[in-house]
């Protein structure tokens, strides 16, 4: 079994070169999941961004991924919410959204934490970073994870690219949205 595909957007770029990214990605691969990482934006441009990219995605049949608090998912159409936070953040998402939407957990530290946190009824946890390199305790975390549990895993390894990565395992890989280089 191969792993689907779990996009991470990066929000650091203006909304056009992420809605065209999107569309690129989303007519040449199937997509089971995007995640639009809040950062470093302001909540009205965060709203502005979600609201432009989940219909797009959702057209596809890609399930959408928003970050905050758990009205935040309803009030941008999001699919569900991800969370990164302790166990009483990812109780009261839980308890809000599921079990008519998702709820998926990332910022795992060990696997007492991911067991923790898988136990709270989450619909997967993510292992590894939003963006940059994943570390090899991740990776053998959710290796480690995969093969033992049954909540599903994403290996968020953001750097491998869409060509040649390694899920170890995983349900769901996790790559950066690929944003080709704007030529003048």
């Amino acid at each position: 079994m191969s792993a689907e595909l779990y996009l991470i957007a990066p929000t650091d770029l203006p909304l056009d070169r992420l809605t065209t990214a999107l569309q690129a990605a989303l007519a040449e691969h199937e997509v089971a999941a995007l995640l639009l990482p809040r950062g470093e934006l302001p909540e009205n441009a965060y709203k502005t961004l979600a609201k432009k990219l989940v219909p797009l995605a959702q057209a596809k049949g890609t399930a959408v991924l928003v970050e905050g608090d758990p009205g935040i998912v309803r009030l941008l159409g999001a699919d569900g919410l991800h969370v990164r936070g302790d166990s009483k953040a990812v109780k009261a998402a839980v308890t809000a959204l599921k079990p008519e939407l998702i709820v998926g957990v990332g910022d795992i530290g060990s696997r007492d934490d991911a067991m923790g946190k898988g136990e709270l009824g989450v619909d997967y946890i993510l292992f590894g970073p939003l963006s940059g390199a994943i570390s090899a305790q991740a990776r053998e975390m959710a290796h480690w994870w995969a093969e033992t549990m049954e909540v599903p895993s994403v290996l968020s390894d953001p750097e491998a690219g869409l060509a040649g990565y390694e899920a170890e395992g995983c349900e769901f890989i996790g790559l950066k949205l690929p944003v080709t280089e704007q030529v003048a």
